[in-house]
């Protein structure tokens, strides 16, 4: 799946500031200072290692209640899926099939301050994420299965204030290498399971699945004394997935449209980051279908998907790739 993402307003001012203002408001020791930005920018390092990192994770354009202007884009291109057909196992009737994933993802978030202490300045941060993992999936039947699957994302992300005027210099000064203008190298553990029910009305497919993941995310390094991430998350998504082939041919290959819907529930500090703890989803799409063309390419097209969620809601459009082998 390719997806490019753009959000509007807020993500909760993704990444920057936040608790600089209330230090300028109150009197707070600097160790509580370093704790409340230290849980700040970790909700939303998972919440990015989430809709970034993560192959599964819906992307969109978002548009948040309240809050700082803020634009966000992503960039995904991902996947996972079977390498090869059904075999034989042990457990009597149950097949099995080996399972590769793998996701790169790149999100910028860009910040215009509109009120407040530093109304006028800008903030840039930018997360980069490697995703790599393998799992298989059973076979209970023609109709059943699960897939239980092990990955690991790498994410960086970097920080940077552009000071324009007096108020944001002070702070530049002050807080640079720390509240601002820092590196941070993250490593994500994700284990999942995911169960799918599969069948067949003519030669329309209706599947539903149902994935749940844990995500454990730990600082590698870190060049800001305020920054040392150490959080969980978890993502359960239930969907129903259709795929009707309309008999009608495009470059000589059949057209399918389709689409799902799908429920997310968020927990964890990512829901703490997205301001949201679920996530509703439809999706439509258009595609080729691609069998015996490029081995393990079961269709290729375009898609677009509306999400919403608590004083959220937004789009996403993309690439619709699947593999079959």
């Amino acid at each position: 799946m390719l997806s490019l993402i753009r959000l509007t307003p807020c993500f909760a001012c993704l990444f920057v500031f936040g608790v600089f203002q209330a230090a300028s408001s109150q009197t707070l020791s600097s160790s509580v200072i370093a704790q409340r930005y230290n849980e700040f920018v970790g909700n939303r390092v998972e919440a990015a290692t989430i809709l970034g990192g993560d192959y599964g994770a819906a992307g969109g354009l978002y548009e948040f209640s309240g809050g700082r202007d803020t634009e966000v884009g992503i960039t995904k291109l991902g996947g996972g899926g079977v390498i090869t057909s059904p075999q034989e196992s042990s457990f009597g009737t149950v097949k099995w099939a080996p399972m590769l994933l793998g996701n790169i993802g790149y999100v910028t978030s860009e910040n215009e301050y509109a009120t407040g202490f530093l109304k006028g300045n800008r903030s840039e941060s930018t997360f980069y994420s490697v995703q790599g993992g393998a799992g298989a999936r059973f076979y209970f039947g023609d109709h059943f299965s699960l897939s239980p699957e092990v990955s690991v994302i790498y994410g960086y992300t970097e920080n940077e204030f552009f000071a324009k005027n007096s108020n944001g210099r002070l702070f530049k000064s002050l807080a640079g290498g720390g509240l601002v203008d820092w590196e941070l190298e993250t490593f994500t553990l994700l284990p999942a399971m995911e169960a799918r029910y599969e069948w067949n009305w003519g030669r329309t497919v209706l599947r539903f699945s149902s994935r749940f993941g844990w995500f454990r995310t730990d600082t590698l390094e870190s060049n800001s004394d305020y920054i040392e991430v150490e959080g969980e998350s978890v993502t359960w998504e239930n969907k129903l997935d259709v795929d009707v082939p309309l008999g009608v041919k495009l470059f000589g290959r059949e057209l399918h449209t389709g689409g799902y819907l799908s429920r997310t529930e968020i927990g964890g500090d990512a829901a703490d980051g997205l301001g949201t703890d679920y996530l509703h989803t439809v999706n439509g799409r258009v595609v080729l279908d691609m069998t015996g063309t490029i081995r393990g390419l079961r269709w290729l097209g375009v898609g677009a998907s509306y999400s919403q969620g608590d004083d959220m809601d937004g789009w996403s459009f993309g690439m619709d790739v699947r593999l079959k082998f």
